[in-house]
C-alpha cells in the first residue's frame, strides 16, 4: 500500500485524497476479511449440520438395535490409526521443528 502513497504524493496530491485512498483500501481489505469470514462460517456450520445428522443417525440405529456398537474395538482401531497419523506426520513435524531450531541456534 505504500506504493500506492508514494505514487499518490509524487503526482502531487493533497493530504485529503491520501487520507481518502487510505480509508478506500481499509475498506476493501475489511469486505474481504467479511467475505472470507463468511466461507469459514459457512463451511463450519454445514459440517456442524453433517455431524448433527450422523450422530442422530448412529444414535438411531443403536437404538433400534440394528448396529451393536463394540467399545473395546472402537477404542483399538483409533489408537491404531492415531499411531499411523503420528508415525506419518508427527515425526516430520518433530523433525522439522529441531531443524529449524538447530539452524535458529547455529546462526
Amino acid at each position: 500500500m505504500s506504493w500506492l502513497l508514494e505514487a499518490l504524493e509524487a503526482l502531487g496530491a493533497g493530504q485529503q485524497l491520501l487520507m481518502g485512498a487510505m480509508l478506500l483500501m481499509g475498506a476493501l481489505y475489511v469486505l474481504k476479511f467479511v467475505k472470507i469470514g463468511k466461507i469459514i462460517g459457512d463451511s463450519i456450520s454445514s459440517m456442524a449440520g453433517y455431524g448433527i445428522v450422523l450422530l442422530v443417525a448412529g444414535g438411531l440405529l443403536i437404538a433400534f438395535g440394528w448396529v451393536d456398537p463394540n467399545v473395546s474395538a472402537m477404542t483399538s482401531q483409533l489408537s491404531t490409526a492415531v499411531d499411523a497419523l503420528w508415525s506419518v506426520v508427527g515425526e516430520w513435524v518433530v523433525e522439522q521443528t529441531l531443524g529449524r531450531l538447530n539452524e535458529v541456534v547455529a546462526a
